[in-house]
């Protein structure tokens, strides 16, 4: 139970596991993603095929549900994708992507956090938990 919202987990989980490259973002570093209805939402991790975003309380989201709207990342360029939410865990809402994000992007958004945040880059790629990335201060 993730506050008053139930845990979906998806039958599929260890088949999308790692097949693209997936980008953590720190906490200081989150760009959001503010969808055609109007929602904003902090993006946690990218991949080309795929967003996590920060669940909130006063926004109900499910899966299956249709999520679109534009990411506005730190050189000030956007990207619009479109996806499903595939899986809400401790993490956020996992959004399969019906269009890639570019790899351009990706590559940009993984030189701008190891160059900005050396240490949380290191420890997240070696799978150690960041100080500054805690979610028992939220």
């Amino acid at each position: 139970m993730l506050g008053n919202r139930e845990l979906v987990m998806s039958d599929n989980k260890d088949s999308q596991r790692r097949r693209f490259f997936r980008l953590p973002y720190p906490r200081t570093a989150q760009p959001p993603l503010n969808t055609h209805t109007g929602d904003s939402y902090k993006v946690l991790e990218i991949a080309e095929k795929s967003v996590v975003i920060e669940l909130q309380p006063s926004k109900r989201l499910q899966v299956g549900e249709t999520i679109c709207g534009k990411i506005l990342f730190h050189d000030q360029e956007s990207e619009f994708i479109e996806g499903t939410v595939y899986r809400l865990d401790e993490r956020g809402a996992v959004v399969t992507l019906n269009n890639s994000i570019s790899f351009h992007h990706v590559m940009r958004e993984q030189s701008y956090i190891n160059t900005r945040f050396p240490l949380f880059f290191r420890q997240k790629m070696a799978g150690r938990r960041n100080p500054e990335d805690r979610s028992d201060d939220q």
